[in-house]
């Protein structure tokens, strides 16, 4: 257990399946059940609860239909990011929106002073006194899921980044969301609190019908972070910050034509001049061999002292067999394979730079 954006959380599981190769290897080929109670559940609602968020954020409220989610950037006035959020549009007057839990109540005063503007919408936050979130993870998630809530469910028609209210677990509401942030199809279910025990052991039940094994197993902060990074997803502190714009970050495609051409979100003008001037930095992956290159590393031309980036993000990948990253690599060196240096304990380490994912996705696709 360490400390992690004001709570204890678990690193890694003890028993069989435990420790973090086993549990990242687990949740690649069964199910990893992760409690990410921490994030910040929050609902904006009112006839003006389209138009705050987009103002705060680059989401398109209106390519949304209910149900649908998207990833978005919550920005400041800088062109910056000050978080990256999943909204989803429960109706055109109320959006579900999850904050990381290291920013959400900085995220929270943020937004508190844009809303006078908006006066017909109102911002409720359902604390982890109240709610828990569960993420269940992994190419047998479904199975998972549509055993543990009531009724015969059958979650086939739900797609990837799609939410439904229509589920109960012992006859009270839940959010079900097919989301998650490992690169493989999972749900992440928000219970209310006098449920979560009863909720905790009955997911743990769950087996296979054709082995007897339990099927879902606890995944810690380790092993989520091995399997982020394996699907190229950014974490908010290391890939983005208040002061790296989305076209640094690689994250243009996050905003649709309708924004880029409209804008009036905070710092558009910024975002904009990015668009139309290229930036001198990007977020890129790179590749490696066998020694990891971990975070606030430098990387180099090779042969030169000639710095050119730094890492964000780094491990070996358990299902890659290889060390992997992230870095911010000044243009044009962050280009697919240019070869780098990187400094590690006083060796030189070679690194390539990679598209990514590092490890194929495997994203539901509804028929």
């Amino acid at each position: 257990m360490v400390p992690f954006a004001g709570y204890e959380m678990p690193v890694q599981y003890a028993g069989e399946k435990g420790g973090v190769m086993k549990e990242h290897l687990h949740t690649r080929a069964e199910c990893g059940v992760f409690d990410v109670s921490h994030m910040g559940q929050t609902h904006f609602k009112g006839k003006d609860a389209a138009a705050f968020l987009e103002h705060m954020t680059v989401v398109d409220t209106q390519a949304l239909h209910h149900g649908k989610a998207s990833l978005s950037l919550l920005m400041n006035d800088q062109g910056g990011i000050n978080d990256d959020c999943i909204i989803t549009k429960v109706t055109d007057d109320h959006f579900y929106v999850v904050l990381n839990a290291g920013c959400k109540h900085a995220d929270m005063e943020h937004m508190k002073k844009y809303m006078s503007k908006f006066p017909d919408c109102a911002m409720e936050y359902h604390s982890e006194d109240e709610r828990s979130l569960v993420a269940i993870q992994g190419p047998k998630a479904q199975y998972v899921v549509e055993q543990l809530m009531d009724g015969n469910n059958n979650l086939t028609s739900l797609d990837f980044m799609e939410s439904t209210r229509d589920i109960k677990y012992k006859g009270n509401a839940t959010i079900v969301s097919r989301c998650g942030y490992t690169g493989e199809d999972g749900f992440e279910i928000s219970v209310q609190n006098s449920d979560i025990e009863a909720f905790m052991e009955a997911l743990w039940a769950i087996k296979d019908p054709a082995t007897g094994n339990q099927v879902p197993y606890p995944v810690g902060l380790g092993a989520r972070d091995s399997l982020r990074l394996e699907a190229g997803l950014c974490l908010y502190g290391h890939e983005l910050t208040e002061s790296i714009s989305p076209i640094e970050a690689m994250l243009a495609w996050t905003i649709s034509k309708r924004r880029k051409e409209q804008l009036g979100f905070l710092g558009s003008e910024l975002v904009k001049k990015h668009m139309a001037d290229g930036v001198s930095r990007k977020r890129c992956g790179f590749i490696g061999e066998k020694t990891p290159v971990r975070e606030g590393t430098d990387l180099f031309l090779p042969g030169t002292d000639t710095k050119v980036g730094e890492v964000c993000s780094g491990t070996k990948g358990p299902s890659v067999g290889q060390a992997i990253g992230m870095a911010y690599v000044d243009v044009p060196h962050n280009k697919f394979k240019t070869e780098l240096v990187a400094k590690v304990r006083g060796k030189d380490v070679p690194v390539t730079v990679r598209k990514m994912p590092f490890y194929p996705t495997n994203y539901y696709k509804k028929a």
